[in-house]
C-alpha cells in the first residue's frame, strides 16, 4: 500500500486525479492540499472541499500556498471561473468537508513527521507548496518515498512554446524541488497532452444514474472542449498501474528566467552522460489502457 497526499489545484482535471486516488486499490490517501493554481486559492480550496464531500473522502485537508514564491499568480482559462466548468453548484452544500488546517505546509509536516511509514506525494498543480515543505522541514526529506509530478516536458509548452503551466506559474518552486534529492517521478506533457477519453465514454458517463458520473460528465465536456489532455490522473495511475506508462531515467533542469523559457524543464545531457540524474520521466503512455482505469474511476 502507498500512502500519499494530494497537492492539487481543482482544476477539472485535478478532480479525475482525485477520482483515480479514490478507486485505486494500492493507494492510501492521508491529506489534501490545495495551492493556487488554476484559479485563486479561494476557489481551490472550495473545490477541494466540494470534491472531498461529493466522493465520500475523509482526510485532513489544508490551505495552501495563495500566491506563488516569487512571481503573481497566473490563472488557466481551461477550467471556467470556479475551477470546475462553473459547475460548483453541483456539490455545493453548507454541509461540505471540513478544512483541518489553514496552512497544509505545516499540515503535510506533521503527517509526514509522525508516519511510521514513507510518504508518497502526489503533486498535479504549482510546487508552491512542495517547495516550502523540502525548505522549511528539510528532515521530511527522509520521510518522503517519492514526489510524483504533473509538470513540465520534454517536448514543448503549453503557455509559451518551451513552458508547461505549472512550471511556469512556479518556476523557483519547480527548481527547489528538482533540486531537492528527493526521488521524483516527471509526467509532462509529452505524454500528458495524448492522456485522453472518447467523445463516446464521455457521453456514456451521462447515462449513468449516480450523482458523481453525472457530475464527471459535465466537467469533462466543458473541459475537454478547451483542453485534450486530461493531464492529472497520469501522475495517480502511474504509481496504481504503472504498466501503463514506459519512464526513462533523466536529469532534469528548470529555466527561472522571465521571458519565454520561464518555467521550461530541458535535460542536462552531460549529466546525463556522467550518470547523474535525479528523476524518472514518463515517455509513453498505453491510452487504452489508461482510459480503462480512467473509466472505471469515473463511473464506480
Amino acid at each position: 500500500m502507498i500512502n500519499c497526499i494530494l497537492d492539487f489545484d481543482p482544476g477539472v482535471d485535478d478532480a479525475a486525479a482525485l477520482f483515480a486516488i479514490k478507486n485505486s486499490k494500492n493507494l492510501k490517501l492521508l491529506a489534501l492540499s490545495s495551492v493556487n493554481g488554476n484559479v485563486s486559492i479561494e476557489h481551490t480550496t472550495r473545490n477541494m472541499q466540494c470534491l472531498a464531500k461529493l466522493l465520500d473522502i475523509n482526510v485532513p485537508m489544508g490551505k495552501g500556498q495563495e500566491v506563488p514564491l516569487v512571481r503573481e499568480p497566473y490563472f488557466a482559462s481551461a477550467h471556467g471561473n470556479d475551477g470546475i466548468a462553473g459547475l460548483r453548484d453541483m456539490m455545493e452544500s453548507n454541509d461540505v468537508a471540513e478544512l483541518t488546517s489553514e496552512n497544509s505546509v505545516i499540515m503535510m509536516h506533521e503527517i509526514i513527521k509522525n508516519s511510521t511509514e514513507k510518504i508518497t506525494i502526489i503533486a498535479v498543480g504549482p510546487l508552491t507548496n512542495i517547495a516550502l515543505l523540502l525548505r522549511t522541514f528539510p528532515e521530511d526529506k527522509e520521510k518522503i518515498e517519492q514526489i510524483s509530478i504533473m509538470g513540465g516536458s520534454i517536448t514543448r509548452g503549453n503557455v509559451t512554446s518551451l513552458s508547461e503551466f505549472n512550471f511556469f506559474v512556479d518556476p523557483e518552486a519547480a527548481k527547489i524541488v528538482f533540486e531537492s534529492g528527493v526521488k521524483i517521478i516527471m509526467t509532462g506533457l509529452n505524454v500528458t497532452q495524448k492522456a485522453s477519453i472518447t467523445d463516446e465514454q464521455i457521453q456514456f458517463l451521462d447515462k449513468i444514474e449516480t450523482k458523481t458520473a453525472k457530475f464527471a460528465h459535465k466537467i469533462l465536456k466543458y473541459y475537454t472542449s478547451n483542453d485534450a489532455g486530461i493531464h492529472d490522473p497520469c501522475s495517480v495511475i502511474v504509481l496504481d498501474n504503472p504498466e501503463v506508462f514506459e519512464t526513462e531515467d533523466m536529469f532534469i533542469k528548470i529555466d527561472t528566467q522571465n521571458d519565454e523559457t520561464r518555467g521550461m524543464s530541458y535535460r542536462d545531457l552531460i549529466k546525463e552522460e556522467n550518470g547523474e540524474y535525479n528523476c524518472k520521466v514518463i515517455t509513453k503512455i498505453d491510452i487504452d489502457k489508461f482510459r480503462e482505469i480512467l473509466m472505471q474511476a469515473l463511473t464506480e
